[in-house]
């Protein structure tokens, strides 16, 4: 039986084979490819129209409530900080006006008992 599959006349002329796509040190050998520049920028063409539209249908649909979403995890948490801060400095300015009022509050209600 003599095996047949292993010749070029088995092989189908319009698929490559790897030898046929590249050959190490033999590039006279190689198949040169068959899409000329025009067909290949204009291919580029559709796919970067074709992302463009994924990405703006992306960006006003779920992007935009993934970052609206974002947006006002932030707010919350700045807002939060703010009132950390607001709140740490008028306990801060209190604390040293209590001292002062009712230190005035005791020598005024001690006079006012002398007095009477």
């Amino acid at each position: 039986m003599t095996d047949t599959t292993n010749t070029s006349d088995s092989f189908d002329p319009s698929i490559p084979v790897l030898t046929d796509v590249v050959v190490p040190g033999k590039p006279e050998f190689a198949r040169a490819a068959t899409a000329d520049e025009a067909t290949v920028a204009y291919e580029a063409e559709l796919v970067a129209q074709r992302l463009q539209g994924r990405v703006t249908q992306f960006l006003n649909g779920d992007a935009r409530a993934l970052i609206e979403a974002r947006c006002q995890d932030v707010l919350r948490a700045h807002s939060a900080r703010l009132v950390q801060d607001i709140t740490r400095e008028v306990a801060v300015a209190l604390e040293a006006h209590m001292r002062e009022w009712v230190s005035v509050a005791v020598e005024e209600e001690l006079r006012r008992q002398r007095e009477a």
